[in-house]
C-alpha cells in the first residue's frame, strides 16, 4: 500500500512540474530583466511565422496586430491565449516594417515608402497603395499615427540628406493622401543625448526601426534594432530621454505600440532566440 501511494504521489509530483513548467513560459526572471530604467513585467513567445516580427499595434481587448518582413499578412495576437487568432493577406511579399491601426482601418509601411491602407481590416478588407519617398535606398521603418493632426509619421533609417547630423520623421496627411517631403521632427544627432554612443559614423548613432506616441499623446518614442536603445522626445520633438536597451533581452527590437492606458509593449525579432513581444514599464 505504502509503494502504490509513494507512485501515485510521485505521478501528482510530476504533472505539478510539468504544469508549472508550461505556465512557466511567460514568467520573467526578474534578476535578468530588470534594469534601473526598465523592467520586463510580461513576455510571449510570437509563433515561427512571426520570426521576423517588424511591427506591431494595439487594437484592444488584449489583441495587437503583426505584421513581418516578408509576407503581406497582417496577424491578430491574443496576448490571453499566447496564439494567432486571425491571418489578413493584403499583398505580396515585400519587405514590411511597421503597423499602425485607427478605428476599422489599418496602415502598413513597406521599406520604400509605400504605404498600404487596409480599409476595414478586420472585416472586409479593400486595399489601396499610396507613395510617399518611393526610394528603396532611404530604408523607411518607422510608422506612428499622429491623431491629433490626422496624420501618419514616417521615421527614416537611412537618411539620404546631404546633411548627415540628423534623422527625419516625414508626415503623410491621412485625410488628403499628401505626402510632406520636408521633415516635421529632426533627431538631431550630435545632440548631448547621444555623448554616450560610440559610432565611427555620425548617421549610425540613431537608426529607426519603429516609432509610436505614448498613449497620453505626450510623449514620442523610438526604437533602434540594429544597436538596441528606446530614444523619447516631447511631442515637439525635443529629445529628453534615451535608454540603453540589454541585447541579450532586446536582441532586435523593431516594433513598439502602446495600449490605450499606458502599457507598452516592444517586439523583437527572432535570431538565435525566439521572436516574442515584451511588456516594458520605463523607471
Amino acid at each position: 500500500m505504502k509503494t502504490e501511494m509513494k507512485i501515485i504521489l510521485g505521478i501528482f509530483l510530476m504533472i505539478g512540474l510539468t504544469i508549472f513548467a508550461f505556465n512557466k513560459k511567460n514568467i520573467i526572471n526578474q534578476k535578468e530583466e530588470v534594469s534601473e530604467n526598465y523592467s520586463i513585467t510580461n513576455r510571449w513567445e510570437l509563433p515561427k511565422i512571426l520570426e521576423e516580427v517588424s511591427g506591431i499595434s494595439w487594437i484592444g481587448n488584449e489583441k495587437i496586430a503583426c505584421i513581418q518582413d516578408e509576407d503581406g499578412s497582417i496577424f491578430i495576437y491574443n496576448l490571453k491565449t499566447s496564439n494567432i487568432e486571425k491571418q489578413i493577406d493584403f499583398a505580396n511579399h515585400g519587405d514590411y516594417e511597421d503597423i499602425v491601426t485607427y478605428k476599422n482601418d489599418a496602415f502598413v509601411l513597406r521599406s520604400d515608402g509605400i504605404i498600404f491602407m487596409i480599409k476595414d481590416y478586420l472585416q472586409d478588407p479593400k486595399v489601396t497603395q499610396h507613395a510617399t519617398f518611393n526610394d528603396t535606398e532611404r530604408n523607411v521603418e518607422g510608422l506612428a499615427l499622429d491623431e491629433d493632426h490626422q496624420r501618419l509619421l514616417l521615421a527614416v533609417k537611412d537618411e539620404k540628406n546631404k546633411d548627415k547630423n540628423f534623422k527625419g520623421v516625414y508626415a503623410f496627411d491621412i485625410d488628403t493622401k499628401k505626402f510632406n517631403f520636408d521633415p516635421v521632427y529632426k533627431i538631431e544627432l550630435k545632440d548631448e543625448i547621444f555623448k554616450n554612443i560610440h559610432s565611427k559614423k555620425t548617421h549610425k548613432i540613431m537608426r529607426p526601426s519603429a516609432i509610436s506616441f505614448s498613449s497620453n499623446k505626450e510623449k514620442v518614442l523610438y526604437l533602434d534594432g540594429a544597436d538596441p536603445k528606446l530614444l523619447v522626445t516631447d511631442k515637439k520633438g525635443k529629445l529628453s530621454k534615451l535608454y540603453k536597451l540589454n541585447e541579450d533581452i532586446f536582441y532586435q527590437p523593431e516594433g513598439i505600440t502602446f495600449s490605450k492606458n499606458g502599457r507598452m509593449f516592444i517586439a523583437n525579432e527572432g535570431k538565435k532566440n525566439k521572436p516574442n513581444i515584451l511588456e516594458v514599464v520605463l523607471n
